[in-house]
């Protein structure tokens, strides 16, 4: 089986997934996942808006160069590399690009938000069970969401610039939070729904069902099953649920917290103690939008699609 590797330049982290495809039909078999929080979106709408800073574009050049020597370990000299989050809106994204090429030789191409919820689609469905039945699947990051509205053949994707890094640095300021800070995040996002998502408002709730993927609904699943945060078994994760009341206690119980006190809580990964607040609330927000008391986690996303996309341009090539 020959090995390929898929890695995403994110707003709040680098991941990377080295899978074989198998020769006989389309299957893809995860080797190995890394992941590294390197908040390129840091100070992102601060400042000079809208521009990656010099030390989070430092940390990820870093961090690619590492997960792409790991790649060549694995005989995968050329990963498919895809950029979302900040850079598809910073003003300098052209620079950072062109540093990559510059000191790693790998090209990187920026997605849209439209191809970004298609390929999450792709990965998402590729690993899940699903009858065929209307769904949401949305795909909660650092800089912004995505929803993708599928039944049968009929598909629809909204992205709106919600995500927990840059909901963090805009309303949570202490630490602990304030109840004010929180509530109007909390308002924000309620306020960002009712216009961006507006469009999906006529769909059928009845048999809906809802999938989360990401690093925050990752998260979540690990601390409400008790997975350790290093574990990154597929088969573990992929098709679980969580319930909307696991993670409104678990919202109340961490809002009281210091970010140094939630690293006490495990699953959580050192990086992401700041952030898990804003985005757990922004799942709750979610769930209460389509009035569900579920989701369905996958672990297969946006890397899985990039890769099965390549076998698929390969196989029509």
């Amino acid at each position: 089986m020959e090995p390929i590797a898929s890695i995403e330049i994110g707003s709040n982290s680098i991941r990377m997934l080295i899978a074989e495809k198998c020769k006989s039909d389309s299957a893809l078999r995860p080797v190995l996942r890394k992941r590294a929080i390197t908040r390129l979106g840091e100070g992102f709408n601060r400042g000079e808006t809208g521009t990656i800073k010099p030390r989070p574009m430092a940390r990820s050049i870093a961090v690619l160069k590492e997960f792409t020597d790991i790649a060549s370990r694995f005989g995968v000299s050329s990963p498919i590399v895809i950029a979302t989050g900040v850079v598809r809106k910073a003003v300098n994204r052209d620079s950072f690009i062109a540093l990559i090429a510059e000191r790693l030789g790998h090209r990187v191409r920026i997605i849209s938000s439209k191809e970004e919820a298609e390929l999450t689609c792709k990965g998402v469905l590729s690993l899940l069970n699903h009858s065929g039945g209307p769904l949401v699947i949305f795909d909660l990051g650092g800089g912004s969401t995505e929803f993708t509205w599928i039944n049968n053949r009929e598909g629809k994707s909204i992205s709106i610039e919600l995500g927990a890094v840059i909901l963090t640095e805009d309303y949570l300021i202490t630490d602990p939070p304030k109840d004010e800070e929180i509530y109007r995040l909390s308002n924000h996002i309620e306020d960002t729904f009712k216009i961006g998502l507006d469009s999906l408002k006529q769909i059928g709730k009845e048999g809906l069902s809802l999938i989360g993927t990401g690093g925050t609904i990752v998260t979540l699943d690990k601390i409400v099953h008790g997975i350790a945060e290093d574990d990154s078994n597929d088969n573990k994760i992929n098709g679980l649920v969580i319930k909307r009341g696991d993670i409104q206690t678990l919202f109340q119980k961490m809002k009281g917290m210091s970010k140094e006190k939630r690293l006490n809580l495990g699953g959580l990964e050192i990086g992401r103690e700041d952030i898990i607040l804003a985005g757990t609330l922004m799942v709750v927000k979610i769930m209460d939008y389509f009035e569900k008391d579920e989701i369905i986690v996958s672990y297969s996303d946006l890397l899985e699609g990039s890769l099965i996309q390549y076998m698929e341009g390969e196989r029509n090539g």
